[in-house]
């Protein structure tokens, strides 16, 4: 029944132990990661697909669900009169999920490389993009910085597989030589045992009671109430049958992504709140996100 999860688990305390035993190498990962796997991927997937009207309402709708996430998660950080900084910090770690290195990972599990597609556009043209415009107003006003709009364009424009999808666009035009498809397919396959080995680094297992109710409940909304919300919304007007449907459903029940994370420390928010948030989920995402694909199923 676990089948599916336990390399990830296993890619977990891989790289838990690699820092326990040898150093930290998770920056250097995702790094890897940022400029060579997800670009990679980015390409692979994108090359061969058909971009159409769909698409375009599948990006609509993924945009609606991490609006819903954060006009919930506002509601529920303002019932718990939590002070500014924290308030802050609650809202970017409630509301933006791993939908890319996790994932991804969970989505190649469960369904197959073929369906990371709808995992790429969902973080790519819905998670990135918010994080990086109004995730980053949040974050700012969480510690009192002024919010810097050139900063915020040029993050977003300079991202590796942002350049990659506008590459990739242009040479839709063309036939790609076999050997880059090739090329590019068995990089984009490096993301899922780097990107989880880096996650195992990042794992901190101090502090992990620390405001602790507040963290239950962001997990909580992120990982099981958004998910159901979801799921619920796909039977009334989807096939929830559907496999995509199934990818949506899994990719709105990510634990709190990573880079949401770390900007959230550079900016100046609840650094400790944060990093046991991004812990707790994705030790969680285990249960949740596995217990998920299984009622789907």
């Amino acid at each position: 029944m676990l089948d599916p999860v336990l390399p990830i688990a296993m890619y977990l305390l891989l790289g838990y132990l690699f820092k326990i035993y040898f150093k930290d190498n998770s920056k250097e990962l995702i790094e890897f990661i940022i400029y060579f796997s997800l670009p990679a991927i980015v390409f692979n997937k994108i090359y061969n697909l058909e971009l159409t009207f769909e698409i375009f309402k599948l990006i609509v709708m993924f945009n609606a669900i991490i609006f819903l996430n954060l006009i919930l998660a506002f509601m529920l950080g303002k019932f718990l009169k939590l002070e500014k900084k924290l308030f802050a910090t609650f809202i970017i770690v409630a509301t933006f999920g791993n939908t890319s290195f996790i994932g991804f990972s969970y989505i190649d599990a469960f369904y197959g490389q073929d369906y990371v597609v709808y995992a790429l556009i969902y973080d790519l043209f819905g998670s990135f993009l918010i994080l990086v415009s109004l995730g980053m107003i949040i974050i700012n006003w969480g510690s009192g910085q002024q919010v810097n709009f050139r900063a915020i364009l040029k993050s977003v424009l300079y991202f590796p597989p942002i350049i990659m999808f506008f590459i990739t666009i242009f040479t839709k035009l063309f036939e790609v030589p076999i050997f880059i498809i090739n090329t590019t397919e068995t990089l984009g396959a490096t993301l899922v045992p780097l990107a989880m080995i880096a996650i195992g680094m990042k794992l901190q297992i101090k502090n992990i009671f620390y405001k602790f109710k507040a963290v239950f409940t962001a997990m909580f909304l992120k990982m099981i109430i958004i998910p159901i919300i979801v799921y619920l919304a796909f039977l009334i007007f989807y096939n929830v049958d559907d496999t995509w449907s199934k990818v949506t459903i899994v990719e709105a029940a990510m634990p709190p992504m990573t880079m949401a994370v770390v900007l959230a420390i550079k900016g100046g928010l609840d650094e400790t709140f944060a990093i046991n948030a991004l812990v707790l989920g994705v030790l969680g995402s285990l249960l949740t996100v596995t217990s998920f694909y299984y009622f789907l199923a």
